[in-house]
Parts: C-alpha cells; structure tokens; sequence
C-alpha cells in the first residue's frame, strides 16, 4: 500500500495542479514532502520500536496514514494537501521501519531471505497497480477517492494489525535501549537538509544560493550529530556496526544499487516521450513489465537464497545490475522504444536478485533487539540511492545539454523539440548510465573480495578444526 499511495500519488500530480491553479513544480511537494518525510523519520522510528515495541509503532502508523489520506482527500488547498501527505510520510515511515523487523522476527532465520522475497513481490505489486489504477481513478471519478481508498485500506490494515501482530514480553520489554532523542533530531535535521539540497539542485541550480545554503545546514548539522551521538550512552546510529562486513558494505552496495535504478527508471520517460515520441498512457504500460518482473522474482531468489546463500545472491544481484547499466550506457537517439524495456527489466530482476538477500545479510548482522533499527536504516538505504541517483542522472543530462548549447532542462525534452537537444539529452542519458556503471562495478568488485575474504576465513577455521579433531 505504500508503494501504491506513492507511485499512484505522482499520476495525480496535473489533475491536482490543474485543479488548484498551481504550477507542477508546486504540487510536486505532494510527493517531494511524502519522500523527505519517510526518509527523515525510518531510522528514528525503527530504533524507537527496539524500545517501545515494534507492533505499536506499525499500528500507530497505519493510523496516521489513515488519517493523513482522509485529510488529503479533503484538503481545500494544495498547501493543505502537502500538509496531509506529510503526515502520511509520518505514518508510511512509521510502518516501513517496522515491518522488515516484524517479518523477520516471525520467521527463522533460514527463511529471512524468502520472507523478504515475498515483501519485495509487494513492493512490485504495489507499483504495477498504482499507476493503473491510480489513473483510472483519477480518470474515472477523481483524484480525492484515490487517497480515500489508501485511507479505508490501512485502517483495515491497522485494524487487522492491532488483532494479529503480538505484543512483545515484559521480559524483552526489559531487554530495549533507551531512545536517543537528541541524535534523532539531528539525525532526521541533517538528512532533511541533505536530501533537499539534492532534490533543489537539479532544479535551482547547484550553485544557488538557496542549494549551497542546504549544504552548509547539512554539514553543520552532520558536525552536531556526531559530536551528540559521542556523548550517548545508547546512541541511534552505532558507528560500531559499519565496521561488521555485512552490514556497512551491504549499505553501500543497497546505494549503489538503487542509484542506478532510480536514475535509469527517472530518465526513461523523457527518452520515450520526449526522443522516442510516445503518447504518456503507451510510456505507462511500457514502464509496467519491469514491475513485473519485480512482482515475480522476489519470492523465488528468496527461497534460493535461503537455500544456497544470501551474499551470493547478492553479488549475483548487482551484477545483472551491471548488465542493464551497460544497455542504457549503449543507447542513442536512434535506440527503439523496447531496448529501454528490456534494460528496465534487467534492472529489475538485478534489484530483485539482490534486495532481499541483501537486506537479509544486513539484518543477521544485528542482534535481535535492534531489528527494527535495521530495518528502518535498510529502508533509508534505499530511498537514499534513490535520490542521489535521481539527482545524479538530472545533473549529468542537464550538464550535456548545456554543453551542446541548449537550455539545461528536462522540460525541454519533448517531442517537437529540437532534434540537436533530443540527442544531447539521449547522450546526457548513456553518460549518466556509463558513470554510474563505473561506479557500480567498484562496488562490485569490493563485494566479491570481501565475500572471498569471509569465505577463504571460513574454510580455514574448518580446517584447523578438522585438524584439532584428528589429533585429539
């Protein structure tokens, strides 16, 4: 549901900028204000269910979104509508950050990474309904019933988690860490800044006043955090854990990862209306396959990978991911409309191939108790790449435009346009494509050593234990 509420959310946008007379650029924060949102509070909020309990937070915030999407589907302006979606973001973080903790929690840890699998079949599901049905909604009766159903379906949500989900023992209740509300402040504070100045620099320029004023704010706040967290007793980010394998380079290798899907799949579009001047319903349906893929995949790599191994599924993962970069560091102007789908679909069976077991790997390097930290940090991996890539992508087409000595926007790119822009931006496209390919294969190739390293360490502890049995 929360992928649906997003994904549906941005196939509103004209009809809710047309219905308020306001500009798109104005009704985005509809969706900007959502993301910043849930990305600013997953951490705070799945350390703060390691202390008070993971099912009421999930509860509480199927509740505020419930409410946050009834208050959106009456707002009477756009600013109360951003209003309404920031609560929703409140609530959508809220469950996000718990419900990886919660699902693997209720299961062994033989069966993490199928769990997992069959979490990301949802994200996929959510993503190839939301754009459907989100547009015959709008179509058909309005943009205000769409967040009314996303309403009536997490208080149903809420209610059957409220009748299900069980509450933890008094004794593990014993076992939380205090909750660092200092460091989760600054915490949410400085990624707000961080993340808008990413998200204004494509659009005001990344030397205007107002992005350098973000990386200023970002950086102090930064300074702050850290100088906080040294003086807790039970700090919310444990710098200890990035120095466990598994967990700091699985971090880095969810950003790198989705990065890479996030810029190709922003970019696509204005490829295939813009160069490839396709009408915007036809672009919708060629988008889809690759959330099928998606949908499909998950639960089987899942089983797999509980089966055979969570880092090889993994590496395997980004590198299929490795293998949609280089399609998309190969396309032209000239490129068909289907050699972006196939790259796209590509794309997704290399997410799908490596989210779950990844996110399993990352979790099983935590205790127990700090599930939900992790499960919230895994989530803010993920929207994290997403903006970085989405900004990286934006920056590196716009910076080619320009070099070819037109306007450096992506509004620029549509079907009657020049046919000297339609091809600087195909090239902005396959640089982006080709850096980020760079990039991803360095991740890669760190993987695969570590992985080698742990691999080659375990052999030898069972061969000098062999060799202890032997001479006993």
């Amino acid at each position: 549901m929360t992928v649906f509420d997003t994904s549906s959310a941005v196939v509103a946008l004209p009809t809710i900028a047309m219905q308020f007379a306001t500009d798109l650029p104005t009704a985005q924060w509809v969706i900007i204000g959502n993301g910043l949102t849930i990305a600013a509070l997953l951490v705070p909020l799945g350390r703060l269910s390691d202390s008070i309990g993971r099912k009421r937070i999930y509860v509480t915030g199927c509740c505020l979104f419930s409410a946050g999407a009834t208050l959106a589907a009456l707002a009477g302006g756009i600013h109360a509508l951003i209003a309404a979606r920031v609560l929703v973001g409140i609530g959508s973080a809220m469950t996000q950050s718990t419900a990886m903790a919660i699902l693997v929690g209720s299961y062994g840890a033989h069966e993490r990474a199928r769990v997992l699998g069959l979490q990301m079949a949802g994200v996929g599901l959510g993503a190839i309904a939301g754009p459907a049905t989100g547009g015959l909604i709008v179509g058909a009766v309005g943009w205000r019933a769409l967040f009314a159903m996303t309403a009536a379906a997490m208080l149903v949500i809420a209610l059957s988690g409220q009748l299900t989900l069980k509450r933890s023992t008094s004794r593990a209740a014993a076992n939380r860490p205090p909750f660092d509300f200092p460091g989760a402040a600054l915490f949410s504070a400085a990624l707000v800044a961080a993340l808008l100045a990413l998200t204004l620099g494509p659009r005001v320029g990344w030397t205007a006043p107002a992005a350098i004023a973000g990386y200023v704010v970002a950086a102090l706040l930064v300074l702050a955090f850290v100088a906080v967290e040294r003086r807790s007793d039970a700090p919310l980010l444990d710098v200890a854990l990035f120095r466990v394998g598994a967990f700091g380079l699985g971090a880095l290798g969810a950003v790198v990862a989705f990065m890479g899907l996030s810029s190709t799949r922003f970019l696509a579009p204005f490829f295939l209306q813009g160069v490839k001047g396709l009408d915007p319903s036809r672009v919708g349906l060629l988008m889809m396959p690759a959330a099928v893929v998606t949908a499909v995949v998950g639960p089987f790599v899942g089983r797999l990978a509980d089966r055979f191994g969570v880092r090889l599924f993994a590496n395997l993962g980004i590198g299929i991911v490795l293998l949609g970069l280089g399609q998309f560091a190969l396309l032209d102007a000239e490129s068909s409309a289907w050699t972006v789908v196939v790259a796209l679909m590509t794309m997704a069976l290399g997410l799908s191939t490596f989210s779950a077991p990844n996110s399993t790997s990352m979790l099983n390097a935590v205790e127990p108790r700090a599930h939900g930290f992790a499960s919230g940090f895994v989530n803010l991996c993920r929207n994290t790449g997403n903006v970085i890539g989405i900004a990286f992508g934006t920056a590196i087409v716009s910076m080619t435009m320009a070099r070819a000595g037109y306007v450096p926007s992506l509004d620029e790119v549509v079907p009657d346009a020049d046919e000297g822009l339609l091809a600087a931006f195909a090239e902005g496209l396959k640089s982006a494509a080709g850096g980020l390919l760079v990039l991803t294969t360095v991740v890669l190739a760190v993987l695969l050593a570590w992985t080698w390293r742990v691999r080659s360490a375990r052999l030898a502890s069972r061969h000098s234990s062999a060799s202890n049995d032997q001479r006993s």
